[in-house]
């Protein structure tokens, strides 16, 4: 099995470098980093990944209102995008699936971990909905 291509959209610095660090050393994924809805969407033009990791929080638009805009239905999406966030999930569940997030994760949890739940979570996205060309 190829290592999983997944395009990381963090603002924090941190949470990103801990995020690229734990699953490319612990899970042997291959893992791009960029900080804006913008800069995603650019470098989606050029390369194809197997799942999304979106903030819920970003400089330029949420989390929600980036998967939207990629995930048109919001059933059968393009690419599966995972929300990583700080917030409570209850208030914000039913408006991500609507705008095509696949999954969620509480990033809370997370910081100082091995990314074992992350992993996890873009393991089971990929196998549902299979590599992508997004």
């Amino acid at each position: 099995m190829t290592a999983p291509k997944v395009l990381l959209v963090e603002d924090s610095e941190f949470m990103s470098m801990r995020v690229v660090d734990a699953l490319e050393s612990n899970h042997g994924m291959n893992l791009t980093a960029v900080e804006t809805a913008s800069e995603a969407r650019t470098c989606l033009k050029t390369n194809s990944f197997d799942v999304i990791v979106v903030n819920y929080e970003l400089p330029d638009e949420t989390g929600i209102e980036f998967a939207g805009s990629l995930n048109k239905s919001g059933t059968e999406p393009s690419v599966p995008i995972i929300l990583l966030t700080g917030k409570e999930l209850e208030p914000i569940a039913s408006d991500a699936v609507d705008n095509g997030v696949t999954e969620f994760v509480y990033k809370g949890d997370h910081a100082a971990a091995d990314m074992d739940v992350l992993a996890n979570r873009i393991e089971t996205v990929i196998a549902a909905y299979g590599t992508t060309a997004a």
